[in-house]
């Protein structure tokens, strides 16, 4: 009978310990691997004393790739990290004094440049007080000692580039040079050095950088002729004649090279047009050897 039955123990199946699933045993098991920003990344970074990586950030040279460039010719321009830069009337011409006398100058030859009129005590007042502004808009642009001032080294000067291939073109044959050719035909043999500045230190500087264009102009426009290239040089003649009307070389090359194209009737038409000029001007004529080129073409 039910009631009367002696009540049996119940048999238990024997107690096995089961192993402790802690968070960090369960963290570990289930994050073998895990997406992070697209990318996976291994299961120790997440232990403790793990690191998680951060994004790397762009470098200062990654950044600022462009190097500083300093325009003279046609005008003043100063570029830092590809952006204009906006530096005072005084700051930029104490670059220009620096950039035409080769980067560097001593502190009394800029001073005196710069303000010729006030005594050497003011002038190097106001030396200092320029040099503390540009330092402070364009740092790195002007290195500064007790004695000298230099333009950084990276810092790019149009000037230079093109008073080193206009000595190139004119000391060496550019149509047997590909690459002196190349590069004379992108370069800026176009533009005056600050042709909108008076300042009393800059004159022969102006006048020395137009000499020495006009006359790469007129070699480059000569050889490219004899290379074939007669639509170049007529373009680089009449740039050597724009920029002085009353040069008598320029004007020879200029018809020299429509003469080498085969247009006599435009050869023609500028002489009488250049004779007008000298004589209105100078009263004077065409030099004979100008008004040979036509009667023997």
């Amino acid at each position: 009978m039910l009631g009367s039955a002696a009540a049996r123990p119940v048999e238990r199946a024997p107690h096995r310990p089961q192993p402790s699933r802690s968070t960090e045993t369960i963290t570990r098991r289930h994050a073998d691997v895990i997406p992070l920003r697209g990318r996976m990344v291994d299961d120790s970074l997440h232990r403790p004393g793990g690191r998680v990586p951060q994004p790397r950030q762009p470098s200062a040279q990654t950044e600022d790739c462009h190097p500083a460039e300093l325009n003279l010719l046609g005008g003043f321009r100063l570029l830092v990290a590809g952006a204009p830069a906006q530096v005072g009337r005084t700051g930029q011409r104490l670059l220009a004094v620096l950039a035409c006398r080769g980067r560097q100058a001593t502190r009394t030859q800029v001073a005196h440049a710069l303000w010729p009129d006030t005594t050497s005590a003011r002038a190097h007042a106001n030396l200092r007080t320029a040099l503390y502004r540009l330092c402070r808009s364009t740092p790195d642009v002007v290195q500064v000692s007790t004695t000298y001032l230099r333009l950084g080294a990276d810092l790019r000067i149009d000037l230079e580039q093109s008073t080193r291939l206009a000595n190139r073109i004119v000391g060496n044959d550019v149509a047997a040079d590909d690459n002196l050719f190349h590069d004379a035909l992108r370069a800026n043999l176009y533009d005056d050095l600050l042709p909108d500045w008076d300042d009393e230190w800059l004159a022969d500087h102006q006048y020395r950088h137009r000499q020495l264009r006009l006359t790469a102009l007129e070699t480059l426009s000569s050889h490219l002729a004899a290379a074939g290239h007669y639509g170049a040089a007529v373009q680089t003649a009449l740039a050597a004649v724009q920029a002085d009307s009353l040069r008598d070389s320029a004007h020879q090359t200029l018809i020299r090279a429509c003469l080498a194209q085969g247009n006599r009737h435009e050869a023609y038409t500028h002489y009488t047009t250049y004779r007008r000029i000298l004589r209105d001007e100078l009263g004077l004529d065409p030099p004979p050897y100008i008004g040979q080129l036509l009667s023997s073409a």
